[in-house]
């Protein structure tokens, strides 16, 4: 009975985190059209938000583990974004703002994803029935009832209303710092873990990040880019529900491995789709790629370095995927989109995507 109320409260705390999330990041693309700003624009403040969390999530990853205080640290710093996300009506005032608004939001809130999923892996280290899988796929479920839910309010009353529905929304020892960081810089697998990860977001964020522009430019509207966020989104659930099973059967690497192709494949989907229909349907190889990549990273990560150092990993991690490498995808998505136009972008980085795909396979496999 304790395990299931641990589950459902975690599960509860994950959907009320990417319910906020879904409505303070997915439609920042419509906000800034909405702003009048260019595609290189847009690449350049995804890079911003990028390097906002790339810049912070490790200082908070070793507040976390010095300090212990994982729940205190995540919670003070949720309720301290949102202030900041009105800093979103400002557009009008000129994109530095909006640029310093996102980059501000991108290290608080933004940045506690990672430090939300360590909590939750602590406490499944500590006490036993504690599924991160489980708790992680609300999370998703609720981005997807938020996505299209969201989508088309948005139709409806605008887009100024994001600041203003996500205000609604919502004991280890510690290593030093340089000793952590020189036991994971040491590790041979989770640098090229890191290495992979950059490469494969660079591919992957950049098609996230002009999913909107590629729904526009196929006819779509906020309500068909809200399905598609929706579809993406849901599929994602069953994979993190069903990943400790298919981890019994089947080794985590390998899932992790497969997991990397289909971000390939996603890519390339997103960019071929010749309809908003099959755009949409693209959408559903997040099942296969995201959906089972997160978990497996997380599961691999947890094999991989010292208790001690868990925090520090997996905010360095995230740090590395979800900001370095969607920074570069944004910057290099906006230089490309305006050469030679988004599909023809989404393709190229696609190629980048597969190289990281490669760099796991031959670098950062757990030797037996």
């Amino acid at each position: 009975m304790g395990q299931s109320a641990s589950n459902l409260r975690l599960s509860s705390l994950q959907a009320l985190f990417w319910s906020g999330f879904c409505i303070l990041f997915s439609f920042l693309v419509p906000l800034y059209r909405h702003y009048g700003f260019s595609d290189l624009i847009i690449g350049l403040l995804a890079m911003t938000a990028s390097f906002g969390a790339m810049l912070m999530q490790p200082f908070w990853g070793v507040v976390c583990d010095r300090s212990g205080k994982v729940r205190a640290v995540f919670l003070w710093v949720v309720l301290a974004s949102i202030p900041l996300a009105f800093g979103l009506w400002l557009g009008h005032q000129g994109v530095g703002w909006i640029a310093l608004t996102v980059f501000l939001l991108a290290a608080t809130y933004q940045s506690m994803g990672a430090v939300l999923d360590s909590w939750i892996m602590k406490l499944g280290n500590q006490e036993k029935g504690i599924h991160y899988g489980l708790t992680r796929g609300f999370g998703s479920l609720a981005f997807a009832l938020t996505a299209v839910g969201f989508g088309q309010l948005l139709d409806v009353v605008g887009v100024d209303v994001i600041p203003l529905a996500f205000t609604v929304i919502h004991h280890d020892e510690p290593e030093p710092l340089m000793t952590t960081l020189r036991l994971l810089l040491h590790n041979r697998p989770f640098r090229a873990l890191i290495l992979s990860s950059v490469l494969i977001y660079i591919g992957n964020g950049a098609t996230m990040v002009f999913l909107p522009v590629r729904n526009e430019l196929l006819g779509g509207t906020n309500v068909t880019l809200g399905i598609a966020l929706t579809v993406m989104a849901l599929c994602e659930v069953p994979a993190m529900l069903l990943h400790h099973r298919i981890i019994r059967r089947v080794s985590n690497q390998t899932v992790l491995l497969v997991a990397m192709g289909f971000f390939v494949l996603k890519c390339l989907a997103t960019a071929l789709a010749p309809s908003v229909e099959l755009l949409i349907a693209a959408q559903v190889l997040q099942f296969l790629s995201f959906g089972l990549f997160l978990p497996s990273v997380v599961s691999h990560l947890n094999g991989l370095v010292e208790r001690k150092t868990l925090v520090t990993a997996l905010v360095l991690f995230s740090s590395a995927a979800f900001g370095l490498g969607i920074m570069l995808g944004g910057v290099l998505g906006g230089l490309l989109s305006d050469l030679w136009g988004v599909q023809t972008m989404m393709l190229i980085l696609s190629a980048v995507t597969l190289a990281g795909c490669l760099v796991f396979f031959s670098k950062g496999r757990i030797q037996r």
